[in-house]
């Protein structure tokens, strides 16, 4: 981490069987937030709900939810910045990417998703119809800032009636992952009132096949809901942090981890949530991207008033540690001797 990056609050959390101790430690930005809501009588004076942040060789561009007078995500904006620390640049023909017009599926609100940039286009997934039943649109940029809606939207429904995402279809995070793409995104059936976890798979990124059954559901007692995936391969493991909502629905949460060997199978971090709501807050989408040895976090916090982004790290991975948290190395800070 850049020495002018000072660290003022740290989570001192050891990690999990099977992980390194890095994917679970976070130090806060200590200029948090690092942004806030638009200027009064703007699209986003309610504040913003990041989305993604993708970085394309040269510059990090980050895509958020304005929040409007109602409270509820409108329309797509977009920023940009050459390291992806503050100050992040707000483009100036935002919102990039706008509600249909009334009657369209995607009147209500948009809330972005993922993103994948191939060295030429960008691609986003994207959530319409927001709040109520949700669908997910696709859409194609140059430049991250002129966007195309595809023209057959929305790519990915709702499922038929008793399906695990009758309600909601939010996408979060998409990987081009072996020749095909991977979804991983907030599902909600009729039949519940919180989200959960599924997931799909596409040749094209526009005709995709879902996988049946939710891949990770409310199991620990911090989550009442599990919502938000943002996913990062490794070639080996596929890491995902996510948002353990609380009850009810959709009124935000904490911040868990989860590992996986085929995307599908998740084992939620057993000490977690990995980073915390404090009182009178929640902090809610977490986009996640891997630089070397470190974990960059860009995450929503509410404050009671608005949304807005702040920003966290996490240095990766420390080979000696067994998989029972227990160092390999020098013990002499141990302060228990076990015989």
């Amino acid at each position: 981490m850049r020495g002018k990056h000072v660290a003022i609050a740290v989570w001192i959390i050891l990690c999990g069987a099977g992980m390194a101790m890095g994917q679970t430690e976070w130090v806060q930005w200590p200029g948090n937030p690092i942004i806030g809501p638009g200027d009064p009588g703007s699209w986003d004076q309610g504040g913003r709900w990041v989305s993604n942040v993708v970085f394309d060789g040269s510059i990090y561009h980050m895509w958020f939810a304005g929040i409007g007078l109602d409270t509820n995500p409108t329309d797509i904006g977009h920023a940009t910045s050459p390291d992806g620390y503050p100050p992040w640049m707000m483009d100036p023909t935002n919102p990039v990417l706008t509600r249909g017009a009334p009657g369209e599926w995607d009147a209500s609100g948009l809330v972005g998703g993922g993103v994948v940039y191939d060295g030429e286009t960008f691609h986003m997934w994207y959530s319409g119809g927001f709040p109520g039943i949700e669908r997910a649109g696709y859409a194609t940029s140059p430049d991250g800032s002129v966007w195309i809606k595809d023209p057959g939207n929305p790519v990915v429904d709702v499922g038929l009636p008793g399906s695990p995402d009758d309600q909601v279809v939010r996408p979060h995070t998409v990987l081009a992952d072996s020749g095909s793409f991977r979804m991983w995104y907030a599902c909600r059936s009729s039949d519940v009132s919180y989200t959960r976890i599924c997931t799909a798979e596409s040749l094209d990124g526009i005709v995709w096949t879902k996988h049946p059954e939710p891949v990770l559901w409310p199991a620990q007692g911090w989550e009442t809901g599990t919502c938000a995936p943002y996913v990062v391969a490794d070639g080996s493991t596929y890491h995902m942090w996510y948002v353990g909502t609380q009850a009810p629905y959709f009124s935000g949460g904490s911040i868990g981890y989860a590992t996986s060997t085929d995307g599908v199978t998740w084992t939620p971090y057993w000490k977690n949530p990995v980073m915390s709501r404090q009182a009178g807050d929640w902090l809610f989408a977490s986009p996640v991207l891997a630089e070397g040895t470190t974990y960059r976090m860009w995450y929503d916090e509410w404050n009671g008033d608005f949304d807005q982004v702040s920003y966290a790290e996490s240095t990766c991975c420390d080979p000696g540690l067994f998989a029972d948290d227990f160092e390999t190395g020098d013990t002499s800070w141990w302060s228990l001797t076990v015989p």
